[in-house]
């Protein structure tokens, strides 16, 4: 294992993602979409420091499992299971948060859901993306690291052969 970004370099990151959010949504009040399991401890860092940053903020999350990944280091189909309420989406700015970017599969599926739902617009943020070829896929409007096509854990990525949950709570962002 080979630790790319420290628990320090992340954090330090995330600062600053989240008053590039405050300054750019301070009106809109955006809606914030959770991918589950993997963008947890992203999201909860991101949360704690925007209202730590501005008080008033108040940000609103919901969550959503969605992943195209199963026991093995390899993609397959997109499967989502939402706890998201059209109601919830409807003419609201949507910024989707997830740990890691790499086809953009997960990501376009979940966007077409949130739009087919009447969200005013839908957005990407994630702590990091991959920096790999992507047929159609959109740009993350934030980016908290871009890292070569390897496999990465630590801050919500799991090691699906040697160590499935274990490393995901780990602060850092390391290649397996």
């Amino acid at each position: 294992m080979n630790i790319l970004y420290t628990t320090e370099q992340v954090q330090q990151r995330i600062r600053e993602m989240a008053q590039q959010i405050i300054t750019e949504h301070r009106e809109t009040k955006p809606l914030f979409v959770c991918l589950l399991k993997g963008a947890v401890p992203f999201t909860a860092q991101l949360m704690s420091e925007i209202t730590k940053q501005d008080p008033d903020f108040h940000p609103e999350v919901v969550y959503m499992h969605a992943s195209a990944y199963g026991t093995e280091h390899t993609a397959g189909e997109v499967t989502m299971y939402s706890s998201v309420e059209p109601r919830e989406v409807a003419g609201r700015t949507v910024i989707v948060l997830d740990d890691c970017l790499d086809r953009g599969v997960t990501y376009g599926k979940i966007k077409q859901l949130l739009l087919s739902c009447n969200a005013s617009s839908v957005s990407l943020t994630v702590l990091v993306n991959k920096d790999v070829r992507r047929k159609g896929a959109e740009t993350p409007t934030f980016i908290g690291f871009t890292t070569p096509d390897v496999w990465l854990t630590g801050m919500g990525m799991d090691d699906a052969d040697t160590a499935p949950e274990e490393r995901r709570w780990a602060g850092y962002i390391a290649e397996v």
